[in-house]
């Protein structure tokens, strides 16, 4: 007789690279802040500097919240029948969601308009970076515990084969040095065991030389 293993929860180690995607985000958080310190001061290759590093920051935000609003949180609410307080958690996520895309937007025009005052940008800077401070705190503190008792492993490695479908090989190029930028050797090896072993191989000899290479946010 076969025996059935109910499937485990999910441990510090399966969200690691949740963890770790929101580091990134705060570290280019202190990088935008420090930038919009700078404005106006830049002459145009580094205002392109900025707009490159400005852009690998809010496309990955992007990314990161449109797989929790299509994948994860789905998967959650099916589980949270007749717990309103924590359906309620969800709801806060994607409204948080819906405040950020317009800060982003509001400072990409800022950065596309070159008549821009500096008093304008670091506003529009401010505010977006206060949205996402709020919203990464209010997650890890009240919906990262949902993910690790509601989601299980079997299910957290199907979310993850899903998005990673999702995503174009460029932009798969594109992410995983972004996220792995400054972070510590362990972490690093930590995300690219997550990459078969040829993509491990072409992030080390392409895409990691590529992105160090370019001139991002100075």
């Amino acid at each position: 007789m076969a025996i059935t293993r109910t499937p485990t929860t999910l441990s510090d180690a399966d969200m690691d690279v949740m963890r770790i995607l929101h580091s990134a985000f705060r570290r280019d958080g202190h990088r935008l802040a420090d930038a919009a310190e700078r404005y106006g001061t830049q002459d145009e290759k580094a205002h392109e500097a900025l707009l490159l590093g400005w852009h690998g920051f809010s496309t990955s935000l992007h990314h990161h919240h449109t797989i929790e609003d299509a994948h994860i949180w789905p998967v959650i609410r099916g589980k949270l029948t007749g717990r309103p307080d924590d359906l309620a958690v969800l709801e806060a996520m994607e409204q948080e969601h819906a405040r950020i895309d317009p800060a982003i937007a509001a400072v990409d025009a800022a950065f596309a308009d070159r008549e821009a005052g500096v008093q304008e940008v670091a506003e529009r800077i401010t505010g977006f970076l206060d949205l996402l401070g709020a919203h990464l705190a209010h997650e890890e503190r009240d919906a990262f515990p949902l993910i690790r008792t509601l989601v299980t492993k079997p299910e957290w490695n199907a979310l993850n084969k899903a998005s990673m479908k999702e995503l174009s090989y460029s932009e798969i190029a594109a992410l995983s040095p972004w996220l792995l930028d400054g972070a510590s050797p362990a972490d690093v090896r930590r995300v690219l065991d997550e990459l078969p072993a040829p993509l491990r191989l072409v992030h080390r000899v392409w895409w990691n030389p590529r992105y160090r290479k370019a001139r991002r946010w100075e």
